[in-house]
């Protein structure tokens, strides 16, 4: 019969508790690597819906330029998006590999902000359609804190991102219309996702500011620009708002011209809920 021997006994147990060590992992390296994971799911996500943006066609109802230019700069957006993604998907698997080397890492809480919640930005200056075009970024700073269930997710100053979504001129394609449409993509490093801000414009002058959300962003624009299946907020099924109180007027140098001026913040809306680490 085999013995256990005192000094068997003690080599197993060390190599036992080197082995839960090992897998002992603290509640700010698990908050790590689940970041990281839900980085690289943004980066998938923005993988699909842009291979569908690139295969997307014109249907037989459908005004062909207009649906053609818009396409053109959804794709130019989501690359935009897709790199910045890839970017921040990197920054999350180093900053978990360090956290992981760290014997004593600051706790922190994992705070749920809804979808819908409010992000009131000022931007770093004006954008307008004759400087800009679809797939550009843009800088721009938190105008109030974002505070949910009493925490501060972020500050107010806090550096913000975002990406030209579109960028047509009024007059440029057969409707006489066009639009300059932005949204949010990161706060303090954070990758996120905003509903569209577009602002909708006629040689005539015209301004009309809209929130667009999710994936109906294309062709409500399309229905906004042609009218040939839509007429105003019916385009957008219900997503649109009218230009709330705080939210930038347009205003153009030219009639043709878009803009969205930096002197007043501009209210976003985040499309899809986010898990935020906030430091204790």
């Amino acid at each position: 019969m085999f013995k256990t021997t005192p000094l068997f006994l003690s080599a197993a147990l060390l190599a036992t508790g080197l082995s839960l060590g090992c897998e002992r992992k603290s509640e700010a390296q698990i908050q790590a690597e689940a970041a990281a994971k839900a980085a690289d799911d943004k980066v998938a996500a923005l993988e699909r819906q842009l291979a569908e943006a690139k295969g997307l066609k014109a249907g037989d109802a459908d005004d062909k330029e207009t649906h053609e230019h818009l396409t053109k700069g959804q794709v130019k957006a989501l690359e935009r998006q897709l790199s910045d993604a890839k970017r921040r998907a990197d920054n999350q698997k180093k900053a978990a590999v360090e956290l992981a080397k760290t014997p004593a890492a600051p706790k922190a809480t994992v705070v749920d902000v809804p979808a819908g919640t409010s992000l009131t930005v000022k931007l770093a200056g004006d954008l307008a359609t004759d400087k800009v075009q679809a797939g550009d970024g843009f800088d721009a700073t938190l105008a109030a804190p974002v505070v949910v269930a009493g925490k501060t997710v972020w500050p107010a100053g806090a550096l913000v991102r975002g990406v030209i979504t579109q960028s047509v001129p009024a007059g440029r394609l057969a409707s006489g219309k066009g639009v300059l449409a932005v949204k949010l993509t990161e706060v303090a490093g954070e990758g996120i996702e905003t509903e569209t801000f577009a602002v909708q414009g006629a040689p005539t002058g015209e301004r009309n500011a809209k929130f667009i959300g999710g994936g109906a962003a294309l062709g409500a624009l399309a229905g906004l620009l042609s009218d040939k299946k839509h007429q105003g907020d019916h385009a957008l099924g219900g997503a649109a708002l009218g230009a709330a109180a705080g939210t930038a007027l347009a205003a153009g140098t030219a009639n043709t011209v878009i803009k969205i001026e930096a002197a007043n913040p501009v209210a976003f809306k985040l499309a899809a809920p986010e898990k935020i680490s906030v430091k204790n």
